[in-house]
């Protein structure tokens, strides 16, 4: 009977847990609203949704930074300045995933320097 409730339990908690969704451009806008609000120091800033904003952007930044060729002395704050500007000036993608959107926002700002090693004979 035990094992019979541990299997009526899990099959409702799996079947009961609703799907998580990711993050979109519009949750990501939101966020760089806020960021570039408390930026400026304007009191009215959500500081919440800017340092999710600021932490979801460094998070794929570093997540993903072989995709790009950063500067050594790029500091988050200038990341977050480089995805903001994408989402500004590119609304229409804002119904794309998140994680994209800040990958695509790097990799035009700092595009991957390809090394070729020159063949000695």
């Amino acid at each position: 009977m035990k094992k019979l409730s541990g299997i009526v339990l899990f099959a409702a908690l799996i079947l009961g847990c609703h799907t998580s969704f990711a993050m979109t451009g519009h949750d990501l806008a939101d966020g760089m609203k806020s960021y570039l609000k408390a930026e400026k120091d304007y009191t009215p800033a959500d500081f919440f949704l800017a340092g999710n904003f600021l932490g979801y952007v460094q998070g794929v930044a570093e997540a993903t930074i072989s995709d790009y060729s950063l500067p050594g002395d790029l500091t988050p704050d200038d990341v977050c300045r480089v995805v903001a500007r994408y989402l500004e000036k590119n609304p229409d993608k804002w119904k794309t995933q998140a994680s994209e959107l800040v990958r695509e926002a790097l990799q035009k700002a700092y595009p991957k320097f390809i090394i070729r090693q020159k063949k000695y004979d």
